[in-house]
Formats: C-alpha cells, structure tokens, sequence
C-alpha cells in the first residue's frame, strides 16, 4: 500500500490524451472518454472503410471505431498502446468499441475474431500484439472466442507507416499462413486490426485465408485516418 502510494504521489498516473491525473483504476479520464472522434461507422453501410475491402469475396462489412488524426491527443493513445507497452490502452478502447457496436447488429452473425498477427521477431521485441489485445477486448464484451492459431504471419516485412502508400500492397504480398483451414469451414471470421491507413494488410490476411473455404470475412479497426 505505501509503495502504491508513493507511486501515485511521485509518479501519479495521468490521461495520456489531456496529461490529467487519473484516479487508479482508470485508464483516460471521462473527458476525453466522451471526446474520443468516434466515426460512427457502425451504423453507416458502404462507409469508407468498407470500401478498401468491396471488391474482396466473401466480405460481408467493416468498420473502424475512431478516426486518427496525427498530432492529436489520439496520436498519443495509439503510440502509447503500440510503442510505449501500454497494451491495456488497446483493450479498453476495444471494450468501449464492442459496448456500442452491440447497438447494432454487427457481431450478431460472427463466429471468431482473428487479429492481425505479428511475426515472431517482432513480437519477441515488443512483447506483445496491440492487435490481439483489441481482439480480446470485443471478445470479452461480446462472448465471441478470439483465434491466434489458424493465421501466422511468416514474414517479417517493413512497417507499412514508414512505406508510401503506393508500395503497402507489394509489401504485404504473401507475408501470411494458415493453419488447419478445414477447421474454419463455413465461419464468418472478423478480422482485427489496429490502425487501417490502406486496407492492405487485412486484403493480404484475406488472400492467405482463401482455404477457408465457404469462410466470409468482416473487419473491424480500432482506428483510421479521415
């Protein structure tokens, strides 16, 4: 108990968004909880995230939960939870996105969440997948099992920020592997990831996924830029 409060006094624990000091317990303060940019896009059919996957088969819908602006307070959270080994950030958003997602029908038909997986090396360097903690966070809310076995991701590629938008699909190309396909027979997968800038990396998770067979496909995406 002194050691916590030692902690708190010295180090206090502060919104990531507004620098505020948070009561423990709490991950962004209710301000900036409530001016998070949500896009709305659960409501919204044909909304600009689906259609980076329209042309793809199989795909049923996407949406992602908030827009990305860069030097914004949003910025901090996303590099907080992807950079900084804050991974609960991730999370906790997530469960934020599934509580009003569920005003919908959007997780009504899935059967799995599958995240965005990192390769080996780079998990072994971060520690973690901000992406599968996303993906626990819908499932915690929704009661829908989180998959990490059936797609691997087996080549350790460049991180598509630091490539031109024009290059992102080379750079995804063939960086994915399924395993055990006939156990996702007929399932309809929602595939997770962070940050959606071009769609890429989640069309590449499509194409690898094609031995799914009689598998279809929705996204969801923490965040996008505008």
């Amino acid at each position: 108990m002194l050691s916590r409060w030692f902690t708190e006094l010295f180090f206090p624990h502060t919104c990531c968004m507004c620098g505020n000091k948070l009561i423990i317990g709490k991950i962004l303060c209710d301000e900036c909880l409530l001016s998070l940019p949500r896009t709305e896009q659960f409501l919204l059919r044909g909304n600009s995230t689906e259609e980076f996957f329209a042309s793809e088969p199989r795909f049923e819908e996407a949406a992602a939960f908030l827009f990305f602006d860069k030097e914004s307070p949003i910025q901090q959270v996303v590099h907080a939870f992807k950079y900084r080994e804050q991974p609960q950030l991730a999370y906790h958003l997530a469960t934020i996105a599934a509580q009003e997602f569920l005003e919908t029908d959007f997780f009504e038909t899935i059967d799995v969440i599958i995240p965005v997986p990192l390769h080996s090396k780079r998990f072994r360097t971060r520690g973690y997948n901000q992406s599968e903690y996303i993906a626990r966070g819908l499932g915690d809310v929704t009661g829908i099992p989180v998959d990490t076995t059936h797609v691997c991701r087996v080549v350790n590629n460049s991180q598509q920020a630091l490539l031109p938008k024009q290059h992102r699909d080379q750079n995804v190309a063939g960086i994915f592997q399924v395993n055990h396909p006939e156990e996702m027979y007929r399932k309809h997968i929602l595939l997770v990831d962070d940050l959606i800038t071009t769609g890429a990396t989640i069309r590449s998770m499509m194409d690898a996924m094609k031995p799914f067979r009689g598998s279809k496909y929705s996204v969801f995406a923490l965040c996008r830029p505008r």
